[in-house]
């Protein structure tokens, strides 16, 4: 009988256990990890935040969490980025790496980690667009924009 107990005890605990240590996804604390406009893309949850620009380069903010068991990959490096300038021009943006730290990365499973990356650009860019797809080398595409070429149109003379 005791033996019974005991086994019914452990068998509780461990079941409080297992469920106290799941990881979180973008979906049960959204506001408290993923901070930006999130985009899911097979077991990767992806933010996207507009920093404050430097000069005539934009900056971006990740925050992504894998909430699966297995590694995914984020390809950081080659990540696609579109600007739009006050005339309308789209110019391609690449990652401002002078030391040739942008990699693809494999994020372990259930872990979450963020950067900033600044994109260097001819001119100032009114919006912004990135395929987050992309981040995870999947297809099709799927952008999210921030701001607008107007706003910026305004702003020169």
């Amino acid at each position: 009988m005791i033996v019974r107990r005991a086994l019914v005890v452990v068998g509780i605990a461990l079941a409080i256990a297992a469920c106290a240590h799941q990881a979180t996804s973008s979906t049960q604390h959204p506001s408290r990890e993923l901070v930006g406009q999130r985009a899911s893309i097979g077991c990767l949850d992806i933010a996207v935040d507009r920093q404050t620009d430097t000069g005539s380069s934009a900056v971006l903010g990740y925050t992504f969490g894998n909430r699966c068991e297995q590694p995914t990959v984020i390809d950081l490096a080659w990540v696609n980025v579109i600007g739009r300038t006050s005339n309308g021009a789209e110019v391609t943006l690449l990652p401002y790496d002078p030391k040739g730290e942008l990699a693809i990365v494999k994020l372990d499973g259930r872990a979450m980690g963020a950067e900033q990356i600044t994109y260097s650009a001819p001119e100032s860019v009114g919006q912004l667009c990135v395929d987050v797809a992309s981040l995870a080398q999947q297809k099709p595409a799927q952008w999210l924009c921030f701001g607008n070429p107007e706003a910026l149109a305004l702003l020169t003379p």
